[in-house]
């Protein structure tokens, strides 16, 4: 027969906010546009991320089976904050921007220093490389040729 909870529930006392692996303790909203609030506030950096890229995540156990990351949504906000215990822990996520381009079509903006980086490699191995008397490669054990069309990019390199 199932139950009915006659008494409303209350929050905790305080409740973590943790965003870009740096936390702060807040006082819970009873809203989720006040949780909002609170987090542009808090964070500076959310100040001018749309609200409705910002979400709330928390960690609970589902069914007794390992614990696993819940987003909590706009209807949910109380029940979920309610149920959390004093201090616990709820994550800030930025959900990406629908505009943009998935992140893995973007250049990395390091990518020209790893060429940098290879070309002074290059330039340091010859250096100090010891002069060889001859430039002729001695035949692979297994007897095929290893000219340098069929070695790998990374072969090519070193």
């Amino acid at each position: 027969m199932a139950t009915i909870k006659t008494t409303t529930p209350t929050l905790p006392d305080y409740i973590t906010y943790r965003y870009a692996n740096r936390l702060v303790y807040v006082q819970p909203a009873s809203t989720y546009e006040t949780a909002l609030d609170i987090a542009q506030k808090e964070f500076v950096e959310l100040a001018d991320v749309p609200r409705d890229r910002i979400s709330f995540n928390t960690v609970a156990t589902l069914n007794r089976q390992e614990p696993r990351v819940v987003r909590i949504s706009e209807s949910a906000w109380f029940a979920a904050v309610a149920r959390q215990l004093c201090g616990g822990v709820i994550d800030i996520i930025v959900c990406p921007d629908p505009g943009c381009p998935p992140m893995y079509l973007a250049v990395p903006p390091d990518m020209g220093m790893v060429k940098e980086e290879i070309d002074i490699l290059r330039k340091t191995r010859a250096a100090s490389a010891p002069p060889t008397p001859s430039r002729s490669r001695q035949p692979s054990p297994s007897g095929r040729s290893t000219s340098s069309a069929k070695r790998s990019w990374y072969q090519r390199l070193v």
